[in-house]
């Protein structure tokens, strides 16, 4: 989590002192706080550097170890701290007034990465190339996913053929030519990056006004009115990037296997409704393929979604397409979906994290290399 420092929260200055006598009202202010009260590194490094424009927090699983970060605008300038319970401050044995831990300096760098940069500052547009600000030495610091395995280079997708077929043949198909033209440009601008043996890419354009899209091991993909037409050409290319990743690493056969479902038979015929709100129509998945893939136990895994991620940042990159158009697709799909449904954002677990830890991947340089 990023937080932006309002000034105004420490109007008095960055020494120790101010720090302490300040009473902030918002979160990360309050986070800053509270980090440089316990923690001697960070208060150092605020004396040392003024206060910075925004603060990030990653802990380990089980929480033992925690890293800070402190982003600078002006010069450009990021610094990472990693606290542990064994980095106590000795000098706090002797004094009560001492903050408790003494952090280390993990990351040091000249920089801010474009992620926080795009994300956290606003700034933009900014020109392409996406930099890579964070080497490789660094990514464990700033919380970079590690680089996933690389998808299969041959699968077998013909046994979800007839779920594919009996999707296609049961949704409402889009009346909207113009919708299905952009689509199949897209895919077609993907492509010839994009050969698996054992997938025959095609992608149906669903009459559904709410932003959806999802795929089926064979190849077939599918997306709705609304998220084609809520979406530039590049973005659009992004996210069936990102549905091509899924089929790639046939994730919903992960899922079936979680589900101890091992008959693909059993997907064909599943029952879904369609209903309307203020976002829009979506599908919503009743039984079936549709209800596996989209179940909160046994559907897609946030790490299923960093593997479909970085396969689409390598396919957007051979394409000459942005990688980053992901990022903006992403931000622009966040929240439009209604719960229970298809929806984008909602099958594919986007949230303000998954759309920073891509960043961060790029910032990486994770999608210059096929995972």
């Amino acid at each position: 989590m990023i937080y932006v420092i309002p000034p105004e929260e420490f109007s008095q200055g960055s020494n120790f002192a101010a720090i302490r006598n300040a009473q902030p009202s918002s979160e990360g202010a309050q986070l800053l706080r509270d980090e440089v009260l316990t923690d001697v590194t960070a208060a150092k490094k605020m004396n040392e550097l003024g206060l910075p424009a925004a603060i990030g927090f990653a802990s380990s699983a089980v929480g033992q170890v925690q890293h800070f970060a402190m982003f600078y605008k002006t010069p450009p300038h990021s610094l990472v701290l990693r606290r542990s319970s064994m980095d106590l401050n000795r000098d706090s044995w002797f004094s009560l007034s001492a903050p408790p831990y003494a952090s280390r300096v993990v990351a040091d760098l000249p920089t801010v990465p474009r992620s926080v940069q795009r994300l956290v500052f606003h700034e933009g547009p900014l020109p392409p190339p996406w930099p890579v600000t964070i080497p490789p030495d660094c990514r464990g610091a700033f919380a970079v996913p590690p680089q996933p395995a690389a998808p299969p280079a041959e699968v077998d997708g013909r046994d979800y053929g007839a779920v594919a077929n009996d999707l296609v043949a049961r949704l409402p198909r889009s009346a909207n030519v113009q919708n299905q033209q952009r689509a199949e440009a897209a895919l077609a601008r993907l492509e010839p990056v994009a050969q698996v043996e054992g997938l025959k890419w095609r992608v149906v354009v669903v009459n559904a006004t709410g932003p959806m899209g999802f795929g089926v091991p064979d190849g077939t993909l599918f997306v709705s009115d609304g998220l084609v037409q809520g979406l530039d050409d590049a973005e659009l290319a992004a996210v069936i990037a990102h549905l091509m990743g899924h089929e790639q690493y046939q994730h919903a056969r992960a899922c079936a296997r979680r589900r101890n479902i091992l008959t693909v038979g059993l997907f064909v015929g599943g029952a879904f409704a369609i209903a309307g709100g203020g976002m829009g129509t979506f599908l919503i998945p009743t039984g079936g393929y549709l209800a596996l893939i989209s179940d909160p136990e046994f559907g897609y895994r946030q790490k299923e979604e960093v593997e479909a991620n970085a396969a689409a940042a390598w396919m957007l990159g051979a394409a000459n397409l942005p990688p980053d158009a992901l990022l903006d697709a992403m931000v622009t799909l966040l929240g439009k979906g209604q719960a229970g449904t298809l929806a984008f954002d909602r099958l594919h677990h986007l949230s303000a994290t998954a759309i920073l830890q891509y960043g961060l991947m790029l910032d990486a340089g994770l999608g210059a290399t096929q995972p």
